[in-house]
């Protein structure tokens, strides 16, 4: 992943208690950011590296990993590229 991708959750991420009411939205393809940074910490109870989201719907932009975590703040676990949905039909309903 780089800065500038779109992105979703995870299923992993989709688990986590912070993000169970999300659930159906995610699925359905309903939940999409733009990665727009990507920094590492060198702090000793949280290294590694952490990727931060501007998700495209406003509704979502308090989405966070933990409690303690700011809004828009991730690991790459919790991160999958972007798939649009498929569509079944066209517009009219028709199969």
């Amino acid at each position: 992943m780089k800065v500038g991708d779109l992105v979703t959750l995870s299923e992993y991420a989709i688990g986590l208690e912070p993000l169970w009411y999300i659930t159906q939205s995610a699925r359905s393809g309903k939940v999409c950011g733009l990665l727009i940074n990507i920094s590492e910490s060198d702090k000793p109870w949280d290294s590694g590296t952490w990727y931060q989201v501007r998700w495209v719907n406003p509704e979502h932009k308090k989405l966070c990993r933990s409690r303690w975590a700011k809004p828009g703040l991730f690991r790459r676990k919790d991160l999958k590229m972007y798939k649009k949905p498929k569509i079944i039909g066209d517009y009219n309903g028709n199969r």
